[in-house]
């Protein structure tokens, strides 16, 4: 029980580390806790988070934070993560939904500065939307893909507004159930 708990207490310790360092970088307070209890199948983790400087540190819950800082507290968990486990790649699906524009914009360079660091896992981020002007760096590669009944020829300009950097490598657009490609350049 004790070899355990220490082990536990290691992993743990580690990945309060970097989640405390992430919310540090958003000037936020998180901290990462094992739960402990008689009864080992009553053991869990406890994840605890401060968005604002009035409010104490409370645990993350599904009616307490809103829906924009559960999102915060589960990427910058997932990122906390990154070097403890290992795993050929992660898929974030719509995690900036809810967000702010200035947590959004931060995440997403702490989630860029994590995920291309050499032998770690590759990230895919699938989302409806990203902020426009977002730091690119030459590790990553980015694949916009355009569909919708309201897309019009038109709205062409404003969609490589959106991606208008030499780091996207195709965009694709869907129009119907006919699809049109063109080379990023």
């Amino acid at each position: 029980q004790r070899r355990v708990r220490a082990s536990l207490n290691t992993m743990i310790d580690k990945i309060n580390g970097k989640f405390r360092s992430f919310f540090g970088n958003i000037d936020c307070a998180g901290e990462v806790l094992l739960s402990e209890h008689e009864d080992y199948d009553q053991w869990g983790i406890d994840i605890r988070v401060q968005f604002r400087n009035s409010d104490e540190m409370k645990r993350l819950t599904s009616s307490y934070q809103s829906g924009g800082e559960k999102s915060v507290s589960t990427i910058l968990y997932l990122l906390s993560l990154q070097g403890l486990t290992e795993c050929p790649f992660r898929v974030v699906d719509e995690i900036n939904q809810g967000m702010d524009p200035r947590n959004e914009r931060k995440v997403f360079e702490m989630m860029a500065s994590v995920a291309t660091i050499s032998g770690t896992s590759q990230y895919f981020l699938i989302t409806p939307k990203l902020l426009p002007a977002l730091d690119y760096n030459d590790k990553m590669n980015i694949l916009g893909i355009f569909n919708g009944e309201g897309l019009e020829e038109n709205d062409k300009d404003d969609l490589d507004q959106s991606f208008a950097h030499d780091r996207v490598i195709e965009r694709v657009r869907f129009r119907n159930t006919q699809m049109t490609q063109s080379q990023a350049g």
